[in-house]
């Protein structure tokens, strides 16, 4: 029997050239996002949901930890060394958990969804260079809510709609370098850029169905979308590089120290990394 070494896969976002990598695994089956805390990566189960850790060779580590506070995870987000934001779509709730990942906080509505207020089915959250934490509420709401470090709920932006400021699903979000406000508008086709109160600067267009957005060190904003592709724009929302992915969509992703992009795909559930090839 001849055993046939297949070729190394590689993508590349403009001069920036990764080799790709799957990980699959019983127990990242219904993954729905990921997050990179040093030298371990969380991957939030939606089906379960629970947290899995690996290492950053993508080995998994056993240690599952059960959420049973949640009814559906979305997003995941390490929002300080050690301190993690996990969004509850069904349970219309956003949990603050600790280096253990246990629970130490929550923002929520009392399990009391409704239109126009927090929360109803939200999405992701992201922290704001003055602590201030902004959560897209995105299937029931088409807004993001602002909270205080304090979580006192301060405002909230967006409305229904196509226009600018408006939102279909606000999906993912991330505060660059700048500190504006990155919201991945899905049903819209677009990414929208706010300042840090919520007034609309510019939005990025030329995306179908974008799912997810993380940042590189350099300010390069990363964004898959259900093309299924993964796309890099610089700070002025240039397009710089796109790649495909792999599953059919990837529905979570985060970025390590040394620059390594961690995927959630979905359909087949696996973690893809694309590690940069030295030069």
């Amino acid at each position: 029997m001849t055993t046939t070494t297949r070729p190394a896969i590689h993508v590349a976002l403009g001069e920036r050239l990764y080799v790709v990598r799957h990980v699959t695994d019983d127990a990242l089956a219904g993954i729905s996002d990921i997050a990179v805390d040093g030298d371990r990566i969380v991957a939030l189960r939606r089906r379960v949901p629970e947290l899995q850790v690996m290492d950053p060779r993508g080995s998994l580590r056993d240690e599952g930890h059960d959420l049973p506070q949640m009814a559906c995870g979305h997003g995941l987000r390490r929002i300080a060394p050690g301190l993690f934001a996990a969004v509850d779509m069904d349970g219309h709730k956003l949990l603050f958990l600790d280096a253990a990942l246990s629970e130490i906080g929550r923002i929520h509505c009392n399990e009391r969804p409704g239109l126009g207020r927090p929360f109803n089915h939200p999405t992701d959250c992201a922290r704001g260079p003055d602590g201030r934490f902004y959560v897209t509420d995105g299937y029931g709401n088409s807004a993001v809510h602002v909270f205080a470090p304090d979580f006192r709920h301060l405002h909230s932006f967006g409305t229904p709609g196509r226009g600018a400021g408006q939102f279909s699903t606000p999906h993912s979000v991330v505060v660059d370098g700048q500190g504006r406000v990155c919201i991945a508008d899905r049903e819209n086709d677009r990414i929208q850029r706010f300042d840090a109160d919520g007034e609309f600067i510019d939005m990025i267009e030329g995306l179908h169905r974008p799912m997810a957005l993380a940042l590189l060190a350099d300010g390069t904003l990363l964004a898959t979308d259900q093309t299924p592709r993964l796309s890099a724009f610089d700070p002025d929302g240039r397009l710089t590089g796109r790649c495909r992915t792999f599953a059919t969509y990837a529905h979570g992703m985060d970025v390590c120290a040394d620059g390594t992009i961690v995927l959630a795909e979905m359909a087949p559930d696996r973690v893809t990394f694309l590690k940069p090839v030295a030069e």
